[in-house]
């Protein structure tokens, strides 16, 4: 019995759930679970969790910092440096349960993408510029594309792949061996990051 406790009450932290005025499930499968993150100016949300393992953030516009106080693993502050639309971090690491404060004049949006395929078991981080086009590991391949206006693009996916449109945020799954088509019809570029998943599920 004090097990089930125990999940429930690591199930009843997940922000999702218990804060759905600023975390948005946006789309889940096998192989990743994408949430669209929104933090106030001024902000200030409760003790909640992530699991752990290997999540991307993918930034959908400028941010100053944002301060995470942690209660997991020894409690500590730890404040995210500010960010630029379409900068990318991938960190992987142990669950964690922690407040947040946006001390920022701005609103804070990115997304969380949590990675649930195998890899990515160590602590590490690695942050990708908006001006950086590549980056791979083990686990996942990250490349960006651009369209000018009335630009159509084909992509084959060989591995399964998450196609996100920054700053909207918008995102398409594409299944191994699968095709689809992006196009832009307006008269600003539009902008793309693409994960191709490398191994499989846990």
């Amino acid at each position: 019995m004090a097990c089930l406790a125990v999940a429930s009450a690591k199930a009843g932290q997940d922000p999702v759930q218990t804060l759905p005025g600023s975390y948005k499930l946006e789309f889940e499968n096998d192989f990743v679970k994408v949430v669209r993150v929104h933090y106030d100016a001024g902000a200030k949300l409760a003790d909640h969790t992530h699991p752990g393992g290997t999540t991307a953030y993918v930034y959908l516009n400028d941010s100053e910092g944002v301060v995470f106080a942690h209660s997991s693993g020894g409690s500590r502050a730890v404040t995210r440096p500010a960010v630029k639309a379409g900068a990318i971090r991938i960190a992987s690491g142990p669950e964690e349960h922690h407040s947040v404060e946006n001390t920022s004049k701005s609103a804070s949006d990115f997304l969380r993408i949590y990675l649930k395929t195998a890899g990515g078991g160590s602590r590490s981080t690695r942050r990708i510029p908006p001006t950086e086009a590549e980056y791979a590991n083990a686990q996942i391949r990250v490349s960006r594309l651009r369209l000018e206006q009335h630009d159509v693009e084909t992509i084959t996916a060989k591995a399964p792949a998450l196609l996100i449109e920054w700053p909207s945020g918008d995102d398409r799954w594409v299944e191994a061996g699968a095709s689809t088509t992006v196009e832009n019809h307006d008269a600003q570029p539009v902008n793309f990051i693409r994960i191709d998943f490398l191994t499989t599920p846990k």
